[in-house]
Order: C-alpha cells, then structure tokens, then sequence
C-alpha cells in the first residue's frame, strides 16, 4: 500500500499538465501589470521560501530582474516599508500563511502591482491579491508537500518567461520529463545507507542548486525526522564546514553555477572531516570523487535541472522515512497550514 506522500510524487506531471494553459495565462497577465516595474518583492514561508528562492535566482539570470524577499514583521508596523518601483508577489499554496497578506495590503495602499501565487485562489490571499496565479494541484494530504512545491516552481517559471517575452527552455515538456524522473527515481536503487547518519544530513547548492537543496533539506526534516540543513556552497566553505565530520553526510546538488573546482573542494574537505559525501549531477557534469553520484536522466536546462534535483530529494526523504520506520504521510507537531507568524 502506498502512502499518500508517494502518489503525489507520482501525480507531479499530471498537475504541471494539466495547469500549463490556465498558468501560462495568468502569468502574461502578471507579467503585463509588472511592465513598468523597476524590482520584484516576494513574500513567502516554508517551501513557498524555497520556491522564491528559486525565482530570484532565475528571474535574475534570465531577465536581469533584481529579486528581493521580504521580511513580512516589517510590514506590520506603523511606518510600512516603501515600495516604489516593486512588483509585489505573496507565495502560499495554502493562502493562509500569516504575513504575507499585509505584504499585499501595503502594496496595494501604495499602488503598486500585487500577485498572489496559491493553491486556493479564493483564500484569504487570493481575495487580497490584484491578481492570481492557481497553482491547481488540487488538494494535498501528505504533510510535506509535494506537487503544489513543483507547480509553484513550474508556474514560477511560466512568469519568467511571460517577462522575458519568450518561454524558458523545455517548459512546454516539463511534465513529460517530471514523469520520466519520477518514474526513474522511484525505481532506482538510492544510497540511503549512506544518509542515515546520527547527526546530521547538509546540502549543499549554488543559484538554482541552492534553492533545491534547500527544499530537499526541509522534505527530510519533515518526512523523517532527521536533522536536515542546506546551505550555499561558498558560504560552506567559510564556516558552517566546521560543524560537520563523523557521522554526518554532505549533498551536493551540481547545478550550472557550481564549478568543478568548488565542487572538489567541498567534497575532499568533508571526507577528510569524515563526512559521508553524495553528489546529485546531471549526465553532462563530469563525474566528482565521492562515496556516491546519482546522475540524473537525461540533458535538461538549468532551471528544470533544479526541480528534478528537488524531485529525486522528495524520493530520497521517502526511502530515508521508510527505512527509519516513519509515519510518511504526517508528522508529530507540524500541520499542514502553519498559522503561527
């Protein structure tokens, strides 16, 4: 019997399917609204923080758009932050998280184009919001969340491209190849062993790799109740390294923006501290001296290398669950909802 976890791994290229027109349209009609705009502000918590991590990252690459994420206490107070020149863009798939509707109240009482990305346009944050993106992944049962993070991510990337004025690479086949990584994922034989470790998993990425392994980490948090941390690999390397050593595990996730040279340097230093260490790389990166590689199927652009980093992070914290005898699908103190601010 397979948990509800797993089946919504299984129904990602289902939902980017099935939400491609609908979004791409909602996207133009944002990206029109943000034409005069000078920077993007974007609100968020949770996976939604990763999914913006990922959009200032790519609107940054592929439009030169400065992306900013904003800290919402300061939009409770008396004196409200200015936003002049900002497009304003609230990410909750729930529509519910606290904060992120002032974000778009000051935006809106200031004149400036809001967005909300959500799963429920008719929450709280959909009605606040000028306009709407539905992410349209229907309802979620498991805690972690699975396709509402890679319909965020594919919708994401439809508004980069509606900015941009032209699609990003292989948009139009991303659920066909979001099926084909799941399916190889699911089947494949993972170095789980090598992840289940007393204290501690770290992952490590760069740009859009960054943004992935920042959501892999927090998939693991949740799902199996193992201390998970992700970090920028250059800020790595200049501290938090220290930490780590016997009994833990590193995880690169080789995305463009990490070089090779960095790369081997992460890697030599944590096995020398006696990390365990696994790398996650497309087929077109070089192979990396580590005690495992997991390559990726198949080429892909940058960006969609992320979100499938992210998917095969999503079957990793299931078999890490799985081998840890976990409860997959819930999760002693989270909710799904987190109303706390």
């Amino acid at each position: 019997m397979t948990t509800h976890f797993e089946d919504e791994i299984r129904s990602q290229g289902a939902v980017l399917r099935s939400r491609a027109a609908a979004g791409a349209t909602q996207a133009e009609r944002v990206a029109g609204s943000w034409a005069s705009v000078t920077h993007a502000l974007v609100a968020a918590r949770g996976s939604s923080d990763n999914a913006a991590r990922y959009f200032q990252y790519v609107a940054g690459q592929e439009c030169g758009l400065l992306v900013a994420l904003a800290a919402p206490s300061l939009f409770e107070g008396v004196s409200p932050i200015r936003l002049a020149g900002a497009g304003v863009l609230a990410i909750s798939q729930s529509g519910r998280s606290p904060g992120m509707g002032e974000v778009v109240a000051v935006a809106r009482a200031q004149g400036r184009p809001s967005a909300a990305l959500t799963n429920d346009p008719d929450s709280p944050l959909g009605r606040a919001a000028e306009l709407t993106i539905d992410l349209a992944a229907g309802p979620e049962r498991a805690i972690a969340s699975t396709k509402t993070f890679s319909a965020t991510w594919h919708a994401l990337s439809q508004l980069v491209g509606a900015l941009r004025r032209a699609p990003l690479e292989g948009i139009d086949d991303l659920a066909d190849a979001v099926d084909a990584v799941v399916d190889w994922a699911l089947g494949a034989s993972l170095p789980v062993d090598l992840l289940d470790v007393p204290r501690g998993l770290t992952f490590l990425g760069r740009g859009v790799g960054y943004a992935a392994a920042s959501e892999v980490a927090l998939k693991v948090r949740e799902v199996t109740g193992v201390r998970a941390e992700a970090f920028s690999v250059a800020d790595f390397l200049h501290g938090p390294i220290g930490a780590d050593g016997e009994a833990t595990a590193t995880i690169l996730v080789v995305t463009d923006e990490v070089s090779d040279a960095i790369a081997d340097e992460v890697l030599s230093t944590s096995r020398r501290l006696g990390a365990a260490t696994v790398v996650i790389r497309p087929p077109s990166r070089r192979s990396l001296a580590a005690d495992a590689e997991i390559v990726l199927p198949g080429a892909s652009a940058n960006w969609s290398t992320g979100l499938f980093g992210v998917i095969l992070g999503q079957v990793l914290a299931l078999r890490l669950g799985q081998r840890r005898g976990r409860a997959i699908d819930t999760s002693p103190v989270l909710n799904k909802v987190t109303l706390s601010a």
